[in-house]
């Protein structure tokens, strides 16, 4: 299950960077907006494949599974603009890194509250 989550969870973050960079970089959209915008956009995609593909066979509704595993999610965007914003503010380390190092915390976190709080699979 954490393996299938790995690959899952990887896909959804290629996503997730490249619609940060896009916004960045050719919509010069400001970069905590375009985290958050990507982050929703791919975890929206994640939720879909967790369903189908990581936790198949859950007895949570659709609906307040998603409910759920997207409050999972914004406690670990909290992790993750928390990481961001000491990265780059505080020691200037450039945006797609600091999104990427404050991603292994929160994407963890977040496994462990959707496979035990959501789908209670562990």
């Amino acid at each position: 299950m954490y393996i299938r989550n790995a690959f899952v969870s990887t896909i959804s973050f290629l996503l997730d960077l490249f619609l940060i960079w896009l916004l960045v970089e050719h919509f010069a959209v400001e970069r905590y907006m375009a985290v958050v915008a990507g982050f929703i956009v791919a975890n929206a995609l994640h939720y879909v494949l967790a369903r189908i593909w990581i936790f198949r066979g859950s007895e949570r509704g659709l609906v307040s599974g998603y409910v759920i595993f997207f409050g999972n999610a914004l406690f670990g965007l909290g992790v993750i603009l928390g990481g961001f914003a000491l990265l780059t503010e505080v020691f200037g380390v450039s945006f797609l890194i600091s999104r990427v190092a404050a991603s292994l915390l929160a994407g963890t976190i977040v496994f462990v509250l959707n496979a035990t709080v959501n789908f209670r699979h562990l």
